[in-house]
């Protein structure tokens, strides 16, 4: 397993050990004619995960956010909006391009995932809703990973 992914795994059980709120969001922007993900989508990352809130990059196109401590759920979704919003068109090679992503939230309340694999739960929920906001379209899109979300998956 790559490292980052593994430092983000053992970040997510950490954060579930908590008595708060925990959202993982998982985010697979748009790359047109598979072109690099210009750096300008890890500067609107930054600028618009709140601290204590993390960001990784785990490959080319994916990206995932760690928001631990949360009081409520709706912080995630805020934040998830706001990535949403930042999005614009960005020049790479001198051409304009549109720089979109499809993002899943999930969110597990306190003491809902225990356990060696709770990460991963967390993880896979918001893979599973990311899945969900890319077959919205093209255009940026998130959703929420709700129980409905595993069966419509399959």
């Amino acid at each position: 397993m790559d490292i980052r992914k593994w430092r983000f795994r053992r970040a997510v059980r950490q954060a579930l050990a908590n008595r708060h709120h925990t959202a993982v969001l998982m985010i697979d922007v748009f790359r047109p004619d598979g072109e690099t993900v210009p750096a300008e989508f890890t500067r609107v990352l930054r600028a618009c995960v709140p601290r204590p809130g993390r960001t990784w990059r785990l490959d080319e196109g994916r990206f995932a956010v760690l928001l631990p401590g949360l009081a409520f759920p709706e912080q995630a979704y805020d934040v998830a909006g706001l990535i949403a919003s930042a999005l614009s068109p960005v020049i790479v090679g001198g051409r304009l391009r549109p720089l979109t992503a499809a993002i899943g939230v999930a969110v597990a309340p306190p003491g809902e995932l225990t356990g060696d694999l709770a990460g991963d739960e967390l993880t896979d929920r918001a893979g599973q809703a990311m899945l969900r906001a890319r077959r919205r379209g093209p255009q940026t899109r998130w959703a929420v990973w709700q129980e409905v979300t595993r069966r419509d998956a399959a």
